[in-house]
């Protein structure tokens, strides 16, 4: 994968695939810490131990009923966090959902760059509208903190019945993502 959005967006469509309604995401850039955190945490089905593991290993997948021979997206994703003097954990039981979490060096010569989370939220929410999804996206550095904080739930309160996916709604989502990320951080090419 090209950059690290990539890779959320299979996480998230994981969790999409896993029944989850609610879909948080965290993204935390610290250049104090020399760190970049990418969270996600799903309320699915869950995984038994053993599936667990083994979603950790390249050629796993659970999608055989869509006729997917290898699952690539989790293995590579932790590969590269550990490739960046980073690491990665998950954490699932049946019926709890599962967490995902993967930290990189942030300065390090082979950290991808984030790519374009806007986008990425934006396709996640037009793919699966029914599920709601928090975004919290944070910058430290030495002259102080930002953040960004995007939630579908209140969207939906105050268009009521209109679909998330109505179009004027995703022009509001999309300048919503695009001006609230840039505002914290936009990372240098």
């Amino acid at each position: 994968m090209q950059d690290i959005s990539l890779h959320l967006l299979d996480i998230i469509e994981n969790s999409a695939q896993a029944k989850a309604k609610l879909i948080s995401v965290k993204i935390d850039v610290s250049k104090l810490n020399n760190t970049l955190t990418i969270q996600v945490e799903d309320d699915g089905k869950g995984m038994d131990k053993d599936t667990l593991q083994n979603a950790q290993q390249p050629f796993f997948t659970t999608k055989a009923e869509r006729k997917k021979k290898i699952g690539l997206g989790i293995p590579l994703f932790k590969q590269n966090a550990e490739q960046c003097d980073g690491n990665f954990e998950m954490k699932s039981e049946p019926g709890k959902g599962a967490v995902l979490k993967a930290v990189f060096a942030y300065d390090h010569v082979d950290r991808m760059p984030l790519g374009n989370i806007a986008d990425t939220i934006s396709t996640s929410i037009l793919g699966h509208p029914d599920v709601d999804y928090v975004i919290n996206y944070s910058y430290v550095d030495v002259n102080g903190s930002k953040d960004f904080h995007f939630d579908t739930r209140m969207i939906r309160e105050e268009i009521g019945d209109i679909p998330l996916t109505y179009p004027d709604i995703i022009t509001f989502i999309n300048s919503s993502l695009t001006e609230g990320i840039a505002d914290v951080y936009v990372e240098e090419s």
